[in-house]
Formats: C-alpha cells, structure tokens, sequence
C-alpha cells in the first residue's frame, strides 16, 4: 500500500474520531466539510474503508468506526497530539504552528519514537485543551458535549447572552488556521485562560486580561469554554 493511501486512510479515521470528540454525528457530508474535499472522493474513500474493514455505513449514513478503524484513528490521535507538545514544549516552536506540522508527524512516527515522546512530555492535554488518548485507549474518553458545563461559544451566547468564562478547548477545525489562531493567542485567549464575552449587536467579543478579539461565527462554533 503505498504511502499516499496510508496517510488518506489514517487521515479519514482520525476526522471521524475528532467528529465524535465533539459530539458531532460522523456523516459524510461532515467528512466533505472537515477534509474540504468533493462529494465523490469522500464516497469513494470511504468505501474503500468500508470494504476494508475500517468502518461501517448504518442505514441512517452515520460512520461507524470498526474495532480496527477506531484502534487506528485513536493510535493516530495519540501521535499527533505527542507531536504537538513536543514541538512546542521541548523544539518551541510557535504555538500558531504547532498543529499542522504535527499532521505530518502523526503518519510517520514509529510506536518506538512515540514512547520515548510520551516520557518527554508533560500533561495529559495537548496544547489547545484536548486530551491525549491513553497508551492503548479505543476512542475518544468523552466528547465535548458529555464533558459537565463545556459548550461552543455560540451556544453560550445563546443560553446567557454574555458573562465570564473559561477557555477550555480549542477545536481541530480552527487549529489548522495559524491566523486564527495567533489572534486568540495575542487576545489572551488560550486554553485555560479566563475572558469575558460581550454581545453587542449579535457581534461577540471575548475580553481578557491580555486583549480582546471579535469571534466569527466559525470561531464561536468550534471554541468550547465554560462558564465560570
């Protein structure tokens, strides 16, 4: 198999992982979304999966992760959030940068090299709030929307308006824009950090200690925060 099929396999996997992480329902119309990728590649991909024996298509179209397909999104996950907080904890390399380089990584560390990382770092969250799946975990521990009191900023301003929280995860999606992802970081809005969130004229803004930054509504879907 060559190595552009492995890291198309492995990248279709781990999308679905992250869609179950946050409590989104693993469709492929999602899988077009996240991957940014036509309708019938998505298709075709996953049907190469499917006859694989890496997922299951149910008579509702939800993607279901095989015991091998979710042993391998999971091992996936695992590598790449080890390779972030090493590229940022030991190489220090730029917080902005950190989750695309370590897309790479995640298809070509060794399970040797991911143990000698693992005794490296510290912590059991990579560096935007998300946790590191265990040694040997099958799946996500809980998503977003079965962690107590954590939910995206839209649904916040929706149920309060405004008011003070906790930033707690910062989701895949907006970690592939280092833009983004450098404005929160100037903001002071990095994952543990405490703000505020105003709404004025349905434009959201979250105020922290450090700075201030107005949320898009992409922004506002995939930040998970919690009321404190």
């Amino acid at each position: 198999m060559s190595d552009d099929l492995v890291d198309t396999r492995e990248m279709y996997l781990k999308a679905i992982y992250e869609l179950e992480e946050e409590g989104i329902v693993p469709l492929r119309a999602r899988l077009v979304e996240r991957l940014d990728q036509s309708k019938p590649t998505v298709s075709e991909t996953v049907g190469r999966l499917e006859r694989d024996g890496f997922l299951v298509v149910d008579r509702d179209r939800v993607l279901r992760l095989t015991p091998e397909g979710r042993a391998l999104a999971t091992s996936v996950m695992r590598k790449h959030r080890l390779a972030e907080r090493l590229l940022l904890d030991v190489i220090q390399m730029p917080w902005e940068h950190v989750h695309i380089e370590a897309c790479r990584w995640e298809h070509v560390m060794s399970e040797e090299l991911e143990q000698y990382i693992s005794k490296m770092v510290s912590g059991v969250k990579d560096p935007f709030g998300n946790p590191i799946p265990p040694e040997g975990a099958t799946g996500p521990g809980s998503s977003c929307a079965e962690v107590a009191g954590l939910v995206s900023v839209e649904e916040f301003v929706a149920r309060n308006s405004g008011g003070e929280i906790l930033v707690a995860r910062i989701g895949e999606v907006l970690q592939t824009d280092p833009d983004v992802l450098l404005n929160l970081r100037e903001a002071g809005l990095l994952p543990g950090a405490r703000a505020r969130l105003e709404v004025h004229d349905a434009v959201v803004k979250a105020v922290s200690d450090s700075g201030s930054m107005e949320l898009s509504e992409w922004v506002q879907k995939h930040l998970q925060v919690q009321r404190v």
